[in-house]
């Protein structure tokens, strides 16, 4: 059994003294968020295991929690909490029940560990454990070294952006579920202000629905009476008037469920591209109006980035909102939803300066026996059930490629990370900027292709030409006006330019010395390192190529013309090779 204390005694509720996270003789954890808003218990008398077992996982569990201890936020110490569940379960069940964590033998850590599934979800339950109490001075030697083990990481499959449709998919279905939210909870605070502006008559229903409105935002609840075995019993006197007892008719007029929570986080996820854990944990930004603009707003956005330097772990945003597709209607639609449940809060003795802030269909005990166990801020994988769903096997809804695809399709800049992280960890990878760059990369080879066709200038002609013009490989039309060298008289240029020469000819007569040529090149292709090829002999073999590609003659041609190729042809064409390969 649990000796745990009252809860009266949370740390911080004096503002003289802090309690300790674990008190001497106590088996109830606190752990305090690092805002000093948010805190949760956790009672080590539930462990399937023996008095002094739970007194040192508690113990060690509680050094964690406290100041000089790595876990700041609730969902830090809440995973581990559920892995020394199933932790004390698989003790519970050996042959012999560890009652200290001096009896936790090696091969009672070895069988811990195959008893994980095989996956990451195993290997990090067996980690957190590891790291809570290799370091206790209890645990063996022999234990503590297996427990240094490292575990193999599954590689995770990289995450995608998803497809224009699937986004809008999640964004519709987000949209759907906040929407009605907020305009049930504009209208009943409306009526809650008209109430206690006196525009009811007493004794109406109008006027009984605005006061069970005003008892719920100072309670919780609307108006109740408790019966004898403890439970609550609705006021009869204001159901009929609320059309119910059901949480639509009740709670949720003006407070949203944690669907509705979830689905205004997936809508700032997919507006602005920040990180799940900076939205979840984000407070309601600063207000003021626009100097220049009447009726605009602009919000101070703090965001924090914990995996930071401290230099660096906080960065703001100006959003304004100034009308209906602004970049700050969001944010005063987040507000507007949730400001209720703050005030509720508030009235309870329990403040809360985050913005996104849900009611829970039934209370958590780890937050408090009180109305606040009723709230929560903090979104548990469970919560997103519903969602996938929903969204049936077609779209899987993950807040990190909902991320990546507002960052590479939407904004296509930085957000909360460097240039350097966007392009290479957000943009290069992903398919869909494969995709996208297909048709970009197809013109821009294109473009190079026509390029070097353009540098292809010979003239190709079916009519015969003077032999007494022919150079090597072509006939010249005028040999003194070569554009490679001094006009008026005889052209030197190297016999590998005339296909780049504007008073070249070529006809079939010259298709087996260029043949030839294209055979030659191709065999010092494989025989030369790439750079000498590319500086030397690169660009007349790419012109060649573009002529054996070229329409004007047909593949019978070329393919006749290699074996048509005389002795006299060949061995000009190999002279010539070897001066210029000397050369």
């Amino acid at each position: 059994m649990s000796t745990r204390g009252r809860p009266a005694a949370l740390p911080g509720d004096d503002g003289h003294r802090r309690k300790l996270p674990l008190e001497p003789g106590d088996l109830l954890v606190w752990h305090v968020a690092e805002d000093g808003a948010n805190k949760a218990s956790y009672d080590f008398g539930q462990l399937a295991v023996g008095p002094r077992m739970q007194r040192e996982l508690a113990e060690a569990f509680a050094l964690q929690c406290g100041p000089t201890g790595t876990w700041k936020t609730l969902p830090s110490s809440r995973e581990p909490w559920l892995i020394l569940l199933y932790f004390s379960r698989f003790l519970a069940e050996q042959a012999h029940v560890p009652q200290s964590l001096g009896e936790l033998t090696a091969d009672i850590w070895a069988g811990w560990r195959l008893s994980r599934t095989p996956n990451s979800t195993g290997s990090r339950q067996v980690r957190k454990v590891a790291r809570l109490l290799k370091q206790h001075p209890l645990v063996p030697e022999e234990t503590r070294k297996l427990m240094s083990k490292r575990m193999p990481k599954e590689k995770a499959p990289k995450e995608t952006a998803y497809s224009d449709a699937e986004f809008d998919r999640i964004k519709l279905l987000a949209t759907q579920r906040f929407r009605p939210a907020l305009h049930r909870i504009r209208a009943n605070r409306q009526h809650l202000l008209d109430w206690r502006a006196g525009q009811f008559e007493r004794g109406t229903d109008g006027w009984l629905v605005g006061e069970a409105l005003d008892h719920l935002v100072r309670t919780g609840e609307t108006p109740f009476f408790i019966r004898p075995d403890g439970r609550y019993r609705p006021d009869p006197r204001y159901t009929e008037a609320l059309g119910g007892n059901r949480a639509e008719d009740t709670w949720m007029r003006l407070f949203m469920t944690t669907d509705e929570g979830c689905a205004l986080m997936i809508l700032i996820i997919a507006a602005y591209g920040w990180n799940a854990t900076p939205v979840v944990e984000m407070k309601v930004p600063d207000a003021s109006p626009d100097a220049g603009n009447e009726g605009q707003i602009i919000y101070r956005v703090e965001l924090e980035k914990r995996r930071r330097r401290p230099a660096d772990r906080y960065e703001t945003r100006n959003l304004a909102d100034w009308g209906a597709t602004s970049p700050g209607r969001l944010i005063t639609h987040a507000i507007e939803s949730t400001a209720p449940a703050r005030e509720m809060l508030k009235n309870v003795g329990a403040p809360t300066d985050r913005l996104i802030v849900w009611r829970l269909a039934q209370r958590r005990a780890a937050y408090g026996e009180g109305t606040a166990g009723l709230f929560d801020g903090h979104f548990h994988a469970n919560v997103w059930r519903n969602w996938r769903q929903e969204l049936g096997g077609e779209v899987s809804l993950n807040l990190r490629r909902l991320r990546k695809t507002v960052v590479i399709a939407h904004q296509r800049q930085p957000t909360q990370h460097s240039q350097d992280t966007h392009d290479g960890a957000y943009v290069l990878p992903d398919p869909r900027t494969h995709a996208a760059a297909q048709p970009v990369i197809t013109d821009g080879i294109e473009e190079a292709i026509e390029a070097a066709r353009s540098s292809f200038k010979a003239q190709i002609s079916r009519a015969d030409t003077n032999v007494d013009q022919d150079t090597p490989t072509t006939s010249c039309s005028d040999y003194t006006h070569s554009p490679f060298g001094e006009q008026g008289v005889p052209c030197r240029a190297s016999f590998l330019l005339c296909t780049a020469c504007p008073n070249a000819v070529i006809t079939p007569r010259h298709l087996p010395r260029l043949a030839y040529l294209l055979h030659v090149l191709e065999e010092l292709r494989a025989a030369l390192s790439p750079e000498v090829w590319d500086q030397d002999w690169r660009e007349p073999f790419a012109r060649l190529r573009d002529l054996r590609k070229a329409p004007d003659f047909t593949d019978t041609e070329w393919n006749d013309a290699l074996e048509k190729a005389s002795a006299h042809e060949r061995r000009v064409i190999d002279q010539l090779m070897m001066k210029g390969f000397d050369a």
